[in-house]
């Protein structure tokens, strides 16, 4: 009998050793903003446009999805472009996104929830949208 317990003592150590060194931890935050982890990316989405030419700032929403924000990275590139489209006008944009830092921080410190998405994207293609006009 003291053979058994203690071969059944072995199996429950080596089961706990086991899950301690099988357990990988904390999983890594993705680094936010512009620089930091591509989430993904749009090609050629639909979006009502938004910008301020005197504080250089674009940002965008997805005609598809009101509850997500787009801020543009890179809004110094496309200012000449946007000043020629109508505040609010349907635009086609393409570029890959991140999330916000501001948005990622709040949402892990805050236990209510937020419909909205915000994200920053760097452009690399945007236009008006003419299908129909």
């Amino acid at each position: 009998m003291n053979i058994k317990k203690i071969l059944a003592s072995g199996v429950l150590t080596l089961l706990v050793i086991l899950a301690v060194i099988s357990d990988t931890g904390c999983k890594k935050q993705p680094k936010c903003g512009c620089d930091g982890d591509r989430l993904d990316s749009i090609n050629q989405g639909h979006a009502y446009i938004s910008y301020n030419a005197d504080k250089n700032l674009a940002q965008f929403t997805p005609v598809y999805d009101p509850y997500s924000i787009f801020y543009f990275c890179n809004p110094q590139e496309f200012m000449g472009e946007l000043t020629q489209i109508e505040q609010g006008s349907e635009v086609v944009v393409s570029g890959e996104y991140f999330y916000d830092c501001t948005y990622l921080m709040n949402n892990s410190n805050s236990g209510q929830y937020s419909p909205y998405k915000i994200y920053q994207i760097k452009v690399t293609a945007v236009s008006s949208y003419d299908y129909g006009k």
